[in-house]
C-alpha cells in the first residue's frame, strides 16, 4: 500500500510503526529465509494530555531509533483507521498504471473529504472471488495532510519510509505466518474504536469489513452485553455468508479472535455461544521468536505493527 521509495541505504529488517494521540508502537523484525525473528518491540506513552501524537511522535521517535540502533532501517508506517476509509467498488477498464487516477474519480462522491487532500491505493480481489462479475477493487482514500506528516516524522527520525499501510493489511500479514487459512480463515480484531473482520484463503485477502460496534475493555461487565454480542455475532455471521454465498467460497470453520487487553478467553467463549463456528484466540506470540526481553503481553499489544512489520510485497519489502 502506498510505496514509497526513498534513496537511502536499506537496513536488515523492517521497523512496523504506529502513531496516535497517545503512543508510539514499534516492531523491528528480520528475516532469514522463511525465519522471522522480532529484534525489538516498544510501545511507549507520549507526554500525557498531548493533543497532536503526531508532533509528540516527531520530538521523541529520533532518540527512540538511536536509542535502538535502527538508524537508516526501512520503516513500514501504520494509518490510524481515522485516518483513511476504504471501500469496495467495481474496478474501471482502464490499464493498470492508470487504475487509481480512475478510481480517485470513481469515489470521489464518496469521500469525506475534498478529492484534492485524499491519497488514493488500491488493492485487487482475488479472481476466484468475482463468480463471473466485473472486477472488484478495494480503494483505499487517505488524508493527504496525514500521510505527509508521517513521511516527515519517519524521514527526520533517521528511518527510510518503505510503505505506508493498513491495519486491515497487517492483519493479513499476520495470518499469512502465524495461521493455517488453506481453507479459508476468519480473524477479528475487536477494539472500543471500533473492529476489523478479515476473511482470507491461502494468503490472499478476500473480505475485509470494519464493524463499528465498540467493544471496550470492559465489555462483559456492561449490562447491555448480550444485546451488543448479539449484535456482533450478526455482523460476523453475514460476514461469512457473504464470503460463502456471493465470493462462491467453501465454507469458513475457523475463526480466531485477537489478543484482548484482559477478557480474551472469556470473550472467545461468550462469542463462540452466539455463533454456528466457534472462536479460538490467535496465539501469534508464543510462535514469534523474540529478544528475552519481549513479552507475550507486549506482543499482543502491539500485534498492528508487528503485522506491519511482515510485510513482504513485489518491490522488496521486509527484505
Amino acid at each position: 500500500m502506498l510505496a514509497w521509495f526513498g534513496n537511502k541505504k536499506r537496513a536488515e529488517g523492517l521497523v512496523g510503526l504506529s502513531i496516535n494521540d497517545q503512543r508510539i508502537a514499534l516492531a523491528h523484525i528480520t528475516r532469514k529465509r522463511e525465519d522471522v525473528f522480532l529484534e525489538h518491540c516498544v510501545r511507549e506513552a507520549l507526554a500525557p494530555g498531548s493533543r497532536d501524537g503526531i508532533k509528540s511522535a516527531r520530538d521523541r521517535l529520533p532518540a527512540l531509533v538511536e536509542e535502538l540502533g535502527l538508524s537508516g532501517a526501512n520503516c513500514s508506517c501504520l494509518l490510524s483507521p481515522r485516518d483513511y476509509n476504504i471501500y469496495l467498488v467495481e474496478a474501471p477498464e482502464v490499464e493498470a498504471d492508470e487504475m487509481r487516477s480512475a478510481v480517485r474519480w470513481k469515489i470521489k462522491d464518496l469521500l469525506d473529504m475534498p478529492i484534492e487532500e485524499a491519497v488514493i491505493d488500491v488493492f485487487p480481489l482475488p479472481e476466484d472471488a468475482l463468480r463471473g462479475r466485473s472486477p472488484m477493487i478495494y480503494a483505499i482514500a487517505a488524508q493527504k495532510a496525514r500521510v505527509e506528516q508521517m513521511i516527515e516524522v519517519v524521514d527526520r527520525s533517521g528511518m527510510t519510509l518503505d510503505a505506508i499501510d493498513i491495519p486491515e493489511m497487517a492483519m493479513r500479514n499476520l495470518t499469512s505466518v502465524f495461521a493455517d487459512d488453506s481453507n479459508g480463515l476468519a480473524f477479528i480484531a475487536l477494539k472500543q474504536s471500533g473492529s476489523t473482520m478479515n476473511l482470507s484463503h491461502q494468503g490472499q485477502l478476500y473480505l475485509t469489513r470494519r464493524i463499528n460496534t465498540p467493544v471496550a475493555t470492559d465489555a462483559l461487565l456492561q449490562d447491555d452485553w448480550e444485546g451488543l454480542r448479539d449484535r456482533l455475532a450478526l455482523e460476523i455471521q453475514r460476514s461469512l455468508d457473504y464470503y460463502e454465498s456471493q465470493m462462491g467460497q467453501n465454507p469458513i470453520n475457523k475463526i480466531l479472535m485477537a489478543p484482548r487487553q484482559s477478557d480474551t478467553e472469556t470473550m472467545t467463549a461468550s462469542l463462540s455461544d452466539a455463533l454456528a463456528a466457534p472462536i479460538d484466540v490467535f496465539n501469534f506470540a508464543d510462535r514469534l521468536p523474540s529478544a528475552d526481553s519481549i513479552s507475550a503481553e507486549l506482543k499482543g499489544a502491539c500485534m498492528m505493527v508487528i503485522g506491519a512489520a511482515l510485510r513482504v510485497d513485489s518491490e522488496g519489502g521486509g527484505n
